[in-house]
């Protein structure tokens, strides 16, 4: 189809010159050769995401993966109009020079009634086309936890405001599981969520990856829309190099359930690719909090969500979190064990399947800054949403002093994570 589409653009282009009778003029020209190139693209390797297959695999955890096959949406060239009334085509931001891509809360990324592009996608000058992507300048190193949201002009149009999605750029830290082999984003080899702690290390679940070796994962960072590349910036992927697993992690429990990846090249610090905080203690419960992830939206029909989920979790005591538990099938001999900890508990309101290793991360410093420090990870829970059941959640703070030693005998520098004393202080009032 999109190959049917492009050469369809082509063929419009000439055709209206020839019933014209003058000649291309300029603009014309650089478009029908942005086409073409796009067209060879299509005809040689090909463009766009892999369709998933398939497969039956379950795990006895909240963390289980049954995945299905889901349908692939191609991008499509389009001709379009801009405000000024000038023909254009369909691009993404960083293929038209009409203005700098950048990421914040006056982002171009617009819904417009009515208009054909992607809402990823800006209607670009023909004569402002660009045939290679603007590649994004790497920025300073800034401090750790950082939100850099850039497309919040639409974010309240796609999902509620406690389980709906995440703005693009919202979670830089964000990282997702991949198994090795496939070239673009398949579902089957979709293992769960994991965070960037430093630009070599990513920190997730052991129940995620103690059982693979290192040449069988990869991370992806900078990921939003799994359907298209129509984002502003790509994704960055790195391949494992060393998994370090806590040597007394429990599987049949869930007892210190952690793991860091080291990675064989550092991710580049771009304003959608960052670093997490670690938080030392855990605020008190109530404090409203987040977590994310592609994992099942079981809101809605979607098997997995294609668009990064953001979740709004009040946290729960662990005291309040057992004894709710107790109430359940798994009766009074459940015991949260103290590398663990909640968080939700609202029907309809929760992490799910394929959410594992995730962070759950709350706000820190000045309410008006958008940093955020991580306190767990997504670990397993009864079922997805229900009332009164909170989720279980790796309790990072418990955990923070092995990181920490892995970290120093891996030779890397702590400090990428470390929040600052006056920022943790107003995390713990």
């Amino acid at each position: 189809m999109r190959l049917q589409a492009l050469a369809l653009a082509l063929v419009v282009l000439a055709c209206s010159s020839a019933r014209s009778q003058k000649p291309l003029d300029s603009d014309e020209e650089k478009a029908i050769e942005w086409l073409t190139q796009l067209y060879k693209k299509d005809v040689g390797v090909g463009v766009g995401k892999t369709t998933a297959q398939p497969i039956n695999n379950r795990f006895n955890d909240k963390d289980d993966v049954f995945l299905s096959p889901r349908p692939k949406k191609n991008n499509k060239a389009k001709s379009c109009y801009t405000d000024a009334q000038e023909m254009g085509m369909c691009a993404k931001a960083s293929n038209c020079n009409k203005e700098p891509v950048k990421l914040d809360s006056t982002s171009n990324f617009i819904l417009r009634e009515g208009n054909p592009c992607h809402f990823l996608e800006t209607c670009c000058p023909l004569n402002q086309l660009l045939a290679k992507a603007k590649k994004p300048e790497a920025i300073k190193e800034v401090s750790c936890g950082y939100s850099n949201p850039g497309a919040s002009v639409f974010r309240e149009k796609l999902g509620s405001s406690k389980s709906g999605y995440a703005d693009y750029g919202e979670f830089p830290w964000m990282v997702a599981l991949l198994k090795t082999g496939a070239a673009g984003w398949v579902d089957e080899n979709y293992l769960g969520g994991g965070t960037i702690i430093h630009p070599s290390v990513v920190m997730t679940v052991a129940h995620k990856v103690d059982t693979l070796k290192p040449e069988e994962l990869k991370c992806r960072a900078g990921e939003w829309d799994t359907q298209t590349e129509n984002e502003a910036y790509g994704h960055q992927e790195r391949n494992v190099d060393k998994i370090i697993v806590h040597d007394e992690f429990f599987r049949i429990h869930v007892h210190n359930n952690i793991a860091l990846l080291t990675l064989k090249k550092p991710f580049i610090n771009e304003p959608h690719v960052g670093v997490a905080c670690l938080s030392l203690a855990l605020p008190p419960p109530g404090t409203v909090c987040y977590s994310m992830g592609w994992g099942e939206d079981f809101t809605k029909s979607d098997k997995y969500a294609n668009l990064l989920k953001k979740i709004t979790l009040p946290l729960v005591s662990s005291d309040d979190c057992q004894t709710r538990y107790r109430n359940t099938r798994l009766g009074s001999r459940y015991t949260l064990h103290r590398s663990l900890t909640c968080a939700g508990g609202e029907a309809m309101v929760d992490t799910c399947i394929g959410d594992g290793g995730s962070s759950l991360v709350c706000p820190v410093g000045n309410p008006g800054d958008l940093r955020y420090a991580v306190v767990g990870m997504v670990a397993y829970g009864l079922e997805c949403g229900a009332e009164n059941i909170p989720g279980v959640y790796v309790k990072v703070p418990e955990l923070y002093d092995w990181v920490g030693a892995q970290m120093a005998r891996e030779g890397f520098n702590r400090s990428s994570y470390d929040v600052g004393t006056e920022a943790q202080f107003k995390l713990r009032s």
